[in-house]
C-alpha cells in the first residue's frame, strides 16, 4: 500500500482536505513510513512533491532532534489505541517553528492499520504565550515590591487581586509599608463604600487624602486614588484602588504649618501696632505733617497694610488646613458681590491702565445663591487682584457670569504674560507662585486658598486659555441652606 489515494477509503472529501487544508495531515504505516500527506505538510518542510516523502520513514524525513518524541507517542498510540497530543520544535532553513501534533489510530476490522497525524504551526501562539509569561512575571515582581497598596474589586465591590499585602490590608487593615500599623477598617467601611460606589456609578476617577484611625486610636493619613475599570462596550467591570500612607509627608507639613503659624502670630501684633501708630500720625493727632512727610507716610502705610494682608492670608490658610473654619451661608446676590469687588479694585485697575468689563447674563433669582459671602468675596478679590497685577498695561480684564447646569459660572479673563505648563500644573498647590518670574512678591497661597473655599462650597476653580489669554473660571452650585457646615479636608 503506497498511497491512501488508491485505497477504498478514498473520497472527494479526503481529496479536498489533503489538498487545501491549512493543517498538516499525514498517514503513516505502523513501521513509521509515510503513506500519504497533504500540501501543507510539504510546504512546512519546504518540499514540492509527495514523492519526496511517500515511502520514506520519519527517520528519513524529519530532523533527528524530533524523532524520539514522535516515535515515543506513535508507539503509545499503537499500544493503547488512544489519541496522543504533543508539541515539538522544527528548525529548517535557519528558522524555528513550533508544531503541535495529534496522532490517532485508523482502525479496520478492530485492528490498528495506520496512524493519522494532524499538525498545526503554533509558533505565534508560543511567542505570545512566552511574552505573556514574561509580562506576567514582570507584573508579579512589580506588585511584589510596590511600597503601596494596589488592588482590584469587581462591580459588586468584591476583592479580586492586588499587590503582596493588599488583601490583608483590605480585610484587616494591616499595612507593613507604614511601620506595621493596623488600620481600624470598621471605622472606614462607610466612607470606603461611598467612595467605591461613586467611582462605579459615575465612571469617574476619585483622588483624595483621608484620615484613618488605627486599632489604638491613633490618626494616620492616606492618599487614595480610585479608578473605574471600563469595558469596550462602556460598561463598568470594577475598580482599581491605589492607597499609600503619607504620615511622613503630613508630619513635615504640620511642622511647616506650625512654624508659619508661630511666625505669623509673632509678627502680627507688632505690625498692627505700627499701622495704628502710623494711622494716627497720618490723621494729624501728633501735629500737622508736611506734604512730603504725608507722602512718605502713605507709602509706608500702604506697604505695612500689604504685609498685613499677606499675614492674614497665611492665617486663613492655616485655619483651612486644620478644618477650623466653618462656613456661614446666607442668601447672596452674586451680581452685587462682583460689582462690589470690582469697585474696590478700580484704583488698582486705573494704576495699571487696565479696563475692567463686566457682563452679567443671569436674570432674576438666578443671581441669588446660598454661600458664605465673605469667603466667596475672598476668592473673587484674589482673582481680581492677580488678574490686574499680571495684566498687560492698557489691556482689558473681562468678567462674565452665566448659568450652566444649575451652577453659577464666573469667568475672569485677562491678557498678560503666558503661564508656562509647569506653573499651570501646580497653580492651586500650597506655596506655589509664579510671582518670582515677573518681579512680584507673593507666598503662593491665594490660589490654594481659593481652591479650598470653592471645594468647601461643592464648587470648583480652574484655569483655561492659551498664550497671553488667561481665564480663571469659578463654578458655584446653587446649594440649600441645610448644606452649610464645617469644612473637612
Amino acid at each position: 500500500m503506497k498511497n491512501l489515494n488508491n485505497s477504498k477509503a478514498n473520497s472527494p472529501l479526503l481529496d479536498v482536505l489533503m489538498e487545501y487544508c491549512d493543517e498538516m495531515i499525514t498517514v503513516k504505516s505502523l513501521d513509521f513510513k509515510y503513506l500519504d500527506c497533504n500540501r501543507a505538510f510539504l510546504n512546512h518542510l519546504g518540499l514540492k512533491n509527495r514523492e519526496d516523502v511517500l515511502g520514506k520513514t520519519i527517520f528519513e524525513v524529519l530532523p533527528p532532534r524530533n524523532i524520539d518524541l514522535i516515535k515515543k507517542n506513535i508507539d503509545i498510540v499503537i499500544q493503547t489505541g488512544k489519541l496522543q497530543s504533543y508539541s515539538f520544535k522544527i528548525i529548517t532553513n535557519n528558522s524555528s517553528r513550533v508544531v503541535q501534533q495529534i496522532a490517532t489510530p485508523i482502525i479496520q476490522n478492530n485492528e490498528i492499520k495506520y496512524i493519522l497525524a494532524i499538525s498545526r504551526d503554533i509558533t505565534q501562539d508560543e511567542i505570545m504565550k512566552n511574552e505573556l509569561i514574561t509580562k506576567n512575571n514582570q507584573f508579579n515582581t512589580l506588585m511584589e515590591h510596590l511600597p503601596l497598596m494596589v488592588y482590584m474589586k469587581d462591580k459588586e465591590r468584591n476583592y479580586i487581586t492586588g499587590s503582596k499585602y493588599a488583601k490583608e490590608f483590605v480585610e484587616n487593615g494591616y499595612d507593613p509599608h507604614a511601620k506595621n500599623i493596623q488600620i481600624n477598617m470598621g471605622n472606614c467601611a462607610k466612607d470606603t463604600k461611598a467612595e467605591d460606589e461613586y467611582v462605579l456609578q459615575n465612571k469617574k476617577l476619585l483622588m483624595k487624602e483621608k484620615k484613618a484611625l488605627d486599632c489604638d486610636g491613633q490618626t494616620h493619613w492616606y492618599k487614595v486614588l480610585k479608578a473605574p475599570i471600563i469595558k469596550e462596550d462602556n460598561s463598568i467591570d470594577g475598580l482599581v484602588t491605589i492607597a499609600r500612607n503619607i504620615d511622613s509627608q503630613k508630619e513635615v507639613e504640620n511642622q511647616k504649618d506650625l512654624f508659619i503659624a508661630t511666625l505669623v502670630h509673632d509678627l502680627k501684633n507688632p505690625l498692627l501696632a505700627q499701622i495704628s501708630s502710623m494711622d494716627l500720625l497720618a490723621k494729624g493727632y501728633f501735629g500737622k505733617l508736611s506734604d512730603e512727610q504725608n507722602e512718605l507716610l502713605a507709602i509706608i502705610l500702604e506697604s505695612a497694610n500689604y504685609m498685613k494682608d499677606m499675614l492674614y492670608t497665611l492665617i486663613n490658610t492655616y485655619k483651612y488646613d486644620n478644618g477650623s473654619i466653618i462656613l456661614s451661608k446666607s442668601k447672596t446676590d452674586i451680581d452685587k458681590l462682583i460689582k462690589t469687588c470690582i469697585r474696590e479694585h478700580s484704583s488698582l485697575a486705573k494704576e495699571h491702565s487696565v479696563k475692567i468689563n463686566y457682563k452679567n447674563t443671569l436674570k432674576g433669582e438666578d443671581n441669588f445663591i446660598m454661600c458664605d459671602e465673605k469667603q466667596i468675596r475672598r476668592v473673587i478679590t484674589n482673582l481680581l487682584n492677580n488678574g490686574i497685577n499680571y495684566a498687560f498695561e492698557k489691556s482689558e480684564f473681562n468678567i462674565i457670569t452665566k448659568l450652566k447646569n444649575n451652577n453659577i459660572k464666573i469667568e475672569l479673563t485677562n491678557f498678560g504674560p503666558q503661564i508656562d505648563e509647569e506653573t499651570k500644573a501646580h497653580l492651586f498647590e500650597k506655596y506655589i507662585s509664579g510671582a518670582n518670574k515677573y518681579q512680584k512678591v507673593g507666598f503662593g497661597l491665594g490660589m490654594y486658598l481659593s481652591k479650598k473655599v470653592m471645594e468647601a462650597h461643592g464648587g470648583d476653580i480652574y484655569h483655561v486659555g492659551e498664550g497671553t489669554v488667561n481665564s480663571f473660571v469659578l463654578e458655584l452650585p446653587v446649594l440649600s441652606e441645610n448644606a452649610a457646615g464645617k469644612i473637612n479636608w
